[in-house]
């Protein structure tokens, strides 16, 4: 049997879609020199090729896309987004507010200079930001009908000028940030590692990129002998024990199990089981006054389990580890935080924030009372609630329809800027509310991700057709253009949070990375610093900037 892979092609869209979304995949993984393109610029540039060879894509795929993914952005960035707002985060929104105004001022400065129009112009505010929210936003005021366009042109033409600006100026957006995050620091003067060491020592972080803690915590069962810990309280044997990571779990007096409170004494001729890091114990051996390798059912009769438990209470939000004295109090160990996919150090000082989530071992029922007071553990939400998923929407996409008429001129914030909003929304009550409109991280992060894939490549198929001719005309303008795009918030917002906001130069480094949305840039910045400080301004200023920048791309349209 002979296959026509041209007219298979032709005659099935959904087929094409998802060979180019696979195939995409592949691209984006190729590694040159510890560089990729990623799965974004990977899915665009083999639909691109799919298009320039006259495939095609059904309209509803990019639409389903875009509403699945500019949707779960809202719902991302609400749980943070009116705490930033409101709080000591009002530094990083605006940081963030500097970096969108002034990329969106140059690109659109430049295109009036070079006579290019409002499509190239959002192409590179998005690609040189590394921003695929500012593209989509761009991409849905054309669909919408609410962007201007000029005599002589058309909305497939603009769509592919975005395409061909975003395309061109991506890769340079990517490798630019992390050329500049990498080398700049060095040749201005700065010491990012010493720097981040700085921050860490008045934040009482502890040094390094000590961001997931190694080994699961184990109970050991250990005597109390004479000449040593006899007589103290466990407040004061677990602050003389090697690291305050440990914890007197169970105590046994003449076989009987009782309740050991901070303040009680140990007596000689106890039994104790410490649960501590596998390392831990080593030196815990060599303490005065106890005898290790103690095996007692009733003393070690604890089931000890990791789970992630996700930050939702008044009680926790905006304290400190060391405040919520997790370790002393419930007997649990954080060993992960992550804020916004980005995983923080694991130390006594870092500040929980709402919707963090932390990977936490210990005895099962101690983790289901920590999580008790300071959220819900993960392992409960398994389903999502499609009914509040789509409902949230629906109502996105009534709130994009709604617009105020000024004059002869009707303003109103589009699908985009609806389905934001009501993203933001639906999350905030999400994490006030564990309950509410349940979307389990992993379920989202694969709603958002096919969401992106397949407004991505049919947008690449789409524009395809005309865009080999749209670089050869403009391609050395929108690299010039890009260039600057990229530098001017780079070196304002630096200027800014170095002289106004007075933020730490790797802080501030990460905060910017975070404010163009490039996870890449966070890496390598991570690696020159020698640390994970610069994930914590990452993180302050991703989940405004996700908002910001689509907003961004949907208003240049306008022009």
């Amino acid at each position: 049997m002979e296959i026509n892979l041209f007219n298979l092609f032709s005659e099935n869209p959904a087929l094409v879609v998802f060979v180019a979304i696979g195939l995409g995949f592949l691209v984006g993984r190729i590694n040159i020199k510890g560089f990729e393109l990623g799965s974004t610029s990977g899915v665009l540039l083999v639909g691109l090729v799919f298009g320039h060879f006259g495939f095609s894509s059904e309209p509803i795929i990019g639409t389903v896309g875009f509403v699945l993914f500019i949707y779960s952005v809202g719902l991302q960035a609400g749980p943070r987004f009116f705490n930033v707002m409101l709080e000591d985060g009002r530094r990083y929104v605006a940081l963030s507010m500097t970096v969108a105004i002034v990329g969106f001022a140059a690109a659109g400065g430049l295109a009036v200079l070079f006579g290019l129009d409002n499509g190239f112009a959002a192409g590179v505010l998005a690609g040189a930001l590394t921003s695929t929210p500012t593209l989509v936003g761009a991409q849905n005021a054309l669909d919408a009908g609410i962007a201007v366009i000029e005599p002589g042109l058309s909305e497939a033409v603009l769509h592919q000028h975005i395409t061909a600006g975003y395309a061109i100026t991506y890769i340079f957006g990517t490798v630019g940030l992390i050329l500049i995050v990498k080398f700049v620091p060095s040749l201005v003067g700065i010491d990012l590692a010493e720097a981040s060491r700085r921050y860490a020592m008045e934040k009482g972080f502890s040094d390094g990129e000590r961001t997931v803690v190694r080994g699961l915590p184990m109970v050991r069962g250990y005597e109390v002998v004479e000449g040593g810990i006899g007589g103290r309280t466990r407040r004061e044997i677990e602050s003389e024990l090697p690291d305050i990571d440990i914890a007197v779990v169970r105590l046994l007096r003449d076989g009987e199990a009782l309740e050991l409170d901070l303040d009680d004494e140990v007596m000689v001729g106890d039994r104790i089981a410490i649960l501590a890091p596998p390392d831990l114990h080593t030196e815990i051996k060599k303490t005065p006054g106890l005898r290790s390798g103690v095996l007692d059912a009733d003393l070690l009769d604890s089931y000890i389990t990791t789970s992630e438990i996700v930050v939702t209470t008044q009680y926790a939000v905006g304290r400190s580890l060391r405040d919520l004295r997790i370790v002393e109090r419930f007997g649990c160990f954080v060993t992960r935080i992550v804020r916004s996919q980005i995983d923080l150090p694991v130390a006594k000082e870092t500040t929980l924030m709402k919707a963090d989530v932390l990977t936490v071992a210990g005895d099962a029922q101690a983790i289901e009372s920590l999580a008790e007071h300071i959220g819900s553990i993960e392992k409960d939400i398994k389903e999502t609630d499609l009914a509040t998923f789509a409902l949230g929407i629906a109502l996105g996409l009534v709130i994009g329809l709604v617009s105020v008429r000024i004059g002869n001129i009707s303003v109103g914030i589009g699908s985009a800027g609806g389905l934001l909003l009501a993203g933001v929304i639906f999350g905030y009550l999400r994490s006030s509310n564990p309950t509410f409109g349940r979307v389990p991280p992993a379920a989202r992060y694969i709603i958002m991700e096919l969401g992106l894939m397949l407004f991505m490549v049919n947008v690449g198929i789409n524009a395809g057709a005309g865009v080999v001719e749209v670089l050869l005309a403009h391609g050395p303008t929108l690299i010039l253009c890009g260039v600057i795009v990229l530098l001017l918030p780079v070196a304002l917002g630096y200027a800014f949070g170095v002289f106004v906001l007075r933020l730490n130069p790797a802080l501030l480094l990460g905060s910017l990375t975070g404010a163009m949305t490039s996870t890449p840039a966070l890496s390598a910045l991570q690696h020159a610093a020698k640390s994970s400080t610069p994930a914590l301004g990452y993180a302050g200023t991703y989940a405004i900037s996700n908002v910001l920048l689509t907003l961004a791309g949907t208003a240049i349209m306008l022009f």
